[in-house]
């Protein structure tokens, strides 16, 4: 038999042209001949945005820079033309399949003055056979992709209850979250303003462009579904293949099972299949001797699979196509002492419980276009180092490109995966037939293109909106995960069932100390905003509004209220004419002490808390917001504390967080926590108060750390010595090495304590969002 060999011609890059013209009376009638009416063209990109490529023609500045963002809003006032020229030569009995992984976001396909197909939708491919049009050998293809301008995205008349559910939803909710037509869509959300990304209704060729070759039998999708049994010594694949045909046929389906992330003689399977014309599903069963198992990091190895199958017609290669596999369980196992009602939230991979260090995470680039392999690679780098084991891809943001999924298989890291719906907590999505559909078919397609990551182990109906006025939405999605999939848990919307979005603290205002009063299951989403480095800052904000504050810092998204009384806990005395760098401090060292309170105590509820997830790892654009790396890829000293607590294993002191004077008796529950699958015998905790003159009172323990464990070990009851600064550190020594360290700052103290009113917000906040 030949040697497999898929033929894909890569159709991206930058050899493509871009034009525009007006939207029109009737902007959704395409023409073809628009194309003639274009008096300039544009040098473009794929993947990319139209935005990207006036930029780079120096039509627009740089929308992340300052207020240039609002300059550049006329772009969506029109339609945008994309075109390509390229050769392709078939051999006798080839196929040509023309696939789009991502158009943003309503789209007409020209292929030689042929309409392939018009498509609404950001997520799902446009895959079109275009062998039957296919010019002369000898003469060059053309691909014309009409975009719809954003402006005449949909936004239909709202009923009198829709026009009241709206009037509250400008009164109470961020500015640029107010798009009317947001809720009609199933794009990318935050594309229409959030708090912490800008107002940019992206339209573009956001994914990869390519044409692939096949004999007469093309491979559509691959999908492999690991079955681990008891013990783990045991595993089989179901492999479902869906198969095109151009007519009826016997093929031989060979399918090899290596190893990819260690050494393992392949493994053959041959099946003998009688096609149909058209598309068809067939399975197959493989079964795979002494498993290796993939875990996510701090469990194990995440070892990886490579599944190759080939389907042959008359002893000829028809077709071939390759997907990484892992192979491991996911279950949802309840929660102690959880309420009745209460979904179940302990993460369960391969059997064994996981207690999530994790965070939320969004778009790396609000031009999303823009987002390759590097920076996923910067970024996920940076979230391994802090030990983080989960992240939470947000529903207001994307299904992320391939190589963000390879990676966290590559790592080890789970993923938390929404579908692109969020935040109607006042108004909601629509329930009609038409949008329905639009929306399973889009979240069917994100199923489809993400199944066979191991690292993906949990589906989310999305973010923050009520389920009982959802319940049709949320049905169809359950109804897509189910069939579609059905091998990982679906969760209608977050939060719900036992998880929180904590927001008290910040939103509300209250005193950091508030975070010890949730007893939610599981902790998805708590944080505070700081700016980022001044050196970042002044690659954003124009240096005449850099200080004093100019209306550029609200533009990126700077609480100011909020950001001055969590900022005050670090300089009580705290005035407009302070300089930049002591704010900046000021506001990092109240964002990294907030969340070090609220992480240490979700880690000592260990699972009657299951999980924690920050909010927000990163951000799409330079802003003034919760993330812990900004835009430049910087960390913040935020980071820095998550990268300590978030430790396997850790000491952590319980204490109330008061203000403290010298002669004051400091007590503290002294608590050890292992996250870990395996026990630690032998260890050493060290726990040291010092003061102004060094050392002054020293606890230790020696003792055998149980495998999983969250415990108290002692209590410390120390009189602070003279002096106005006292730190508290703590380690865990084993074999003379350092295992782990802690620290605390006990002049760290929240003066201002939780208002009624910061009570009665969190109250409504959380019955909005879980009604």
């Amino acid at each position: 038999m030949t040697k497999p060999s898929r033929k894909i011609i890569s159709l991206n890059g930058d050899d493509w042209k871009l034009g525009s013209v007006p939207l029109g009376d009737d902007p959704r009638q395409a023409d073809p001949r628009e194309i003639g009416a274009i008096g300039q063209w544009h040098q473009a990109t794929v993947p990319g945005n139209v935005r990207l490529d006036l930029l780079r023609a120096g039509v627009i500045e740089d929308p992340f820079y300052g207020l240039n963002n609002r300059d550049s809003q006329w772009v969506d006032a029109r339609n945008w033309w994309y075109l390509k020229d390229f050769p392709l030569e078939l051999a006798p009995g080839e196929r040509a399949h023309l696939v789009l992984h991502g158009v943003d976001y309503v789209s007409w396909v020209y292929f030689n003055g042929r309409l392939l197909g018009q498509h609404e939708g950001m997520f799902s491919p446009q895959i079109y056979e275009i062998t039957p049009f296919l010019t002369d050998q000898k003469k060059k293809n053309h691909l014309d992709v009409r975009i719809l301008g954003s402006a005449a995205l949909r936004a239909p008349r709202p009923t009198l209850g829709q026009r009241w559910r709206q009037w509250l939803e400008r009164r109470f909710s961020t500015p640029v979250m107010r798009h009317p037509g947001r809720l009609h869509t199933v794009k990318c959300q935050m594309s229409f303003g959030w708090d912490f990304a800008p107002p940019l209704r992206t339209m573009g060729i956001w994914d990869d462009a390519q044409v692939i070759v096949s004999g007469p039998v093309f491979i559509r999708h691959l999908f492999a579904r690991p079955v681990v049994h008891a013990g783990n010594e045991k595993a089989e694949i179901h492999v479902s293949l869906t198969l095109d045909a151009a007519t009826a046929t016997p093929a031989e389906v060979l399918f090899t099972l290596e190893g990819l992330t260690f050494e393992r003689k392949p493994r053959t399977y041959r099946h003998t299949v009688n096609l149909a014309a058209g598309d068809q599903e067939v399975d197959f069963t493989l079964n795979v001797p002494y498993p290796r198992l993939w875990w996510p990091w701090d469990h194990g190895q995440p070892d990886l699979y490579l599944l190759t199958a080939e389907v042959h017609v008359a002893g000829r290669l028809s077709d071939n196509v390759s997907e990484r596999v892992g192979l491991r369980t996911v279950t949802m196992s309840p929660n102690p002492d959880a309420p009745p009602d209460a979904a179940p939230w302990i993460f369960t991979i391969n059997g064994q419980p996981v207690f999530v260090r994790g965070a939320n995470w969004v778009p790396v680039d609000s031009l999303p276009g823009r987002a390759t392999t590097d920076d996923y690679r910067q970024l996920l780098a940076l979230a391994r180092q802090a030990n983080v084991n989960m992240l939470r891809v947000w529903g207001g943001g994307l299904r992320e490109k391939r190589a963000f999924y390879d990676l966290c298989d590559e790592l080890g890291i789970l993923v938390w995966q929404e579908f692109p719906f969020a935040c109607a907590c006042f108004t909601q999505y629509p329930a009609d037939e038409d949008f329905l559909r639009l929306a399973a078919a889009e979240s069917r397609a994100i199923v489809e293109t993400l199944r066979n990551h191991p690292s993906v182990v949990f589906w989310c109906g999305g973010n923050e909106f009520a389920v009982k006025r959802h319940r049709s939405l949320l049905d169809a999605l359950a109804r897509v995960a189910a069939d579609a999939d059905g091998t990982r848990p679906f969760h209608s919307v977050s939060p719900s069932s036992g998880d929180s979005h904590f927001w008290a603290v910040w939103h509300g205002q209250a005193h950091v100390s508030e975070y010890e009063r949730d007893r939610a299951q599981f902790a998805s989403e708590f944080g505070l905003q700081a700016p980022p480095v001044v050196e970042s800052l002044r690659e954003f904000i124009p240096s005449r509004q850099l200080w004093p504050p100019g209306e550029a810092w609200t533009y990126h998204h700077a609480e100011w209220d909020k950001l001055r009384r969590y900022a005050a806990i670090f300089t009580p005395t705290f005035a407009p004419t302070d300089d930049l760098e002591s704010f900046v401090a000021a506001s990092q060292r109240a964002q990294a002490w907030g969340l070090k309170m609220a992480i240490e105590h979700y880690r000592r509820r260990k699972y009657r808390c299951s999980g924690a997830l920050v909010w927000q790892f990163n951000e799409p654009w330079p802003a003034i917001c919760w993330s812990l790396v900004d835009y430049y890829r910087r960390p913040k000293p935020a980071y820095e504390a998550v990268r300590q607590i978030y430790n396997p294993l850790l000491v952590s002191l319980a204490y109330p967080p008061i203000q403290y004077q010298a002669g004051a008796t400091f007590t503290a529950e002294v608590w050890l926590i292992n996250d870990r699958p395996e026990p630690l015998p032998g260890c050493r905790v060290e726990v040291e108060l010092h003061g102004e003159e060094g050392v002054c009172q020293r606890w230790e323990r020696t003792l055998d750390v149980p495998a999983d464990s969250a415990q108290t070990i002692g209590r410390l009851e120390w009189t602070l010595p003279g002096g106005t600064c006292w730190q508290v550190q703590a380690r865990v020594v084993r074999r003379k090495r350092v295992l782990s360290t802690n620290s605390y700052d006990l002049t760290a103290y929240d003066p201002r304590p939780t208002s009624r009113a910061g009570r009665f917000w969190a109250w409504i906040a959380n019955k909005l969002m879980g009604a």
